[in-house]
């Protein structure tokens, strides 16, 4: 399955540096992909660029999948199986994606060592390998990069039952928490790691005494919370990120819970967020967000964010049209 007319060359000649990755992707993956590469590309033009060169490698295996007719559809990324997710920060002007790395037939513990070939990886995966060796698997392992001032990759690799490196879980506190799940871990080159899990019964209390705990401050988070929910309930599902350096020291802690568990529909949700945003991330939302209305979800995940330093921003992940 192959497509070279998602986007017109003859029509829009300024978008021939799409023309690989439509050339090697089948359309259900490239149309929408390749779509949201342009919006993003009237903002940050380079960035988008890189971004599609990345991201046309990574996804290259998966116009060669002998399943070509579940190959956009079958991740566990979106609500609809796309094997793509841009995402997005109110803090900065990037161009951040997460992807699939391989066709729907391969096997799940073969995709992090395989993630790390796309990315050129050049850290210790040892631990992680290792932790999923024998265990089942619920994805395997996801390849994300960030094309801002600098490029900046990292693996998402999938956590069975909740179990960490033991290397990891001495290191800090929150790790061994009995009211988080630990779901999946962010890994960057440099050894610092995001760990990801789902919450017990948080609740407000609750995460500001974590966010007292980690960060010192529980004001910058609860903060931003609260402008999200405007005073509305949270979720019964909460997730948490905590951001460590490779020696364990804490950098940040996210709240998060799926969109539609938080708003009526997609439209509430887009709203709230331009509210939140402003300079070059509030024109990056628009790119994103302005897609054609497939009538389904499109924002995933939404969490509020802050870190060491006290700054705190609103995230989000949306499937590309």
């Amino acid at each position: 399955m192959r497509s070279d007319t998602v986007i017109d060359m003859r029509r829009d000649p300024e978008a021939a540096w799409l023309a690989p990755m439509q050339q090697s992707l089948g359309a259900d993956i490239a149309g929408p992909v390749a779509a949201t590469l342009r919006r993003l590309g009237t903002v940050l033009p380079a960035q988008a660029a890189a971004a599609a060169d990345l991201l046309g490698d990574v996804l290259a295996p998966l116009g060669r999948s002998v399943w070509p007719e579940v190959a956009g559809s079958f991740s566990r990324l979106t609500n609809t199986g796309m094997p793509v997710e841009f995402s997005w920060s109110s803090r900065e002007a990037a161009v951040r994606w997460t992807a699939e790395v391989a066709a729907p037939e391969l096997a799940d513990r073969e995709r992090l060592m395989l993630a790390a070939q796309a990315l050129d990886w050049q850290g210790d995966l040892t631990p992680w390998l290792e932790l999923q060796r024998d265990d089942p698997l619920v994805f395997g392992a996801w390849a994300s990069g960030r094309h801002g001032e600098e490029r900046a990759t990292k693996l998402y690799v999938d956590l069975y039952a909740g179990r960490l490196p033991t290397v990891w879980r001495d290191r800090y506190f929150l790790l061994r928490s009995n009211l988080l799940t630990w779901r999946l871990s962010g890994v960057n080159p440099d050894g610092s790691t995001e760990f990801y899990a789902l919450g017990h019964e948080l609740d407000r209390p609750a995460l500001a005494a974590m966010a007292r705990a980690v960060l010192g401050d529980a004001q910058p988070l609860m903060d931003m919370l609260e402008a999200l929910l405007e005073g509305g309930a949270l979720p019964r599902h909460v997730g948490i990120s905590l951001a460590l350096s490779a020696d364990g020291q804490p950098r940040a802690l996210s709240c998060f819970v799926v969109a539609k568990s938080l708003f009526h529909h997609d439209a509430e949700a887009s709203a709230k967020l331009r509210s939140l945003a402003d300079g070059v991330p509030a024109q990056l939302y628009e790119a994103l967000a302005s897609g054609p209305d497939d009538g389904r979800w499109r924002h995933g995940m939404i969490g509020v964010v802050a870190d060491i330093a006290g700054r705190s921003w609103v995230q989000c992940g949306l499937r590309p049209t």
